[in-house]
């Protein structure tokens, strides 16, 4: 996960837990909620991600001081200056590492749009100004729908999402949000900061 450098936090004030993120369209949140229902079982320990808190996350910043806030948006509005609206394939589940030891369980995208791979270069390069570190890992957008706490006791549950998958659905992207994440003990509530439109060039 991506971190704000020490040498350029703030020292005191209020810090807000961010991420750049992609909304996803009604129709999918309301088919990964009946895939969820489906899987569900008593016995299985597996984190469920609440349908309206399901997004395609960009990048995540983490603990932001308040006053950076305006910082990371005008970044992201930089990013987003010489991209145009694109279309989204989502298509297809998945887990992260693996099958054999299932941590993550995502809906995937497929193909990946070049222009969301130009958004989150951007973004990157854009962010890493305002001193955030890039990125180690490769970028591999998903739709993380649960995570699981027990990977022998999933392993069924796992199986069965995996041979049903998930039928493809294209949606347009014309908007990027910088959310605030907040998290309580009945799941996470998301604000969003700002809003960035796609106009390209």
């Amino acid at each position: 996960m991506s971190r704000m450098n020490q040498a350029s936090r703030p020292a005191g004030g209020e810090m807000i837990r961010s991420f750049v993120c992609i909304e996803v369209p009604p129709s999918i949140k309301a088919r990964i909620d009946e895939r969820q229902q489906a899987l569900r079982r008593k016995d299985v320990p597996v984190s469920w991600v609440k349908p309206p808190n399901i997004h395609l996350t960009i990048k995540f910043l983490g603990d932001v001081a308040a006053a950076a806030i305006a910082g990371v948006s005008q970044a992201v509005e930089r990013a987003c200056q010489s991209v145009s609206p694109f279309d989204i394939t989502v298509d297809g589940t998945g887990v992260f590492p693996s099958a054999k030891n299932p941590r993550v369980l995502w809906v995937g995208l497929a193909p990946l749009p070049d222009e969301l791979r130009k958004l989150h270069s951007n973004i990157e390069a854009e962010l890493e100004r305002q001193g955030f570190a890039r990125e180690a890992k490769r970028f591999a957008p998903h739709l993380t729908i649960g995570r699981v706490r027990d990977s022998f006791k999933a392993r069924q549950t796992v199986e069965e999402m995996l041979a049903a998958g998930f039928a493809s659905e294209t949606f347009r992207v014309t908007e990027v949000i910088v959310m605030r994440s907040e998290l309580h003990p009945s799941g996470s509530i998301y604000t969003p900061q700002t809003v960035v439109k796609l106009i390209g060039k």
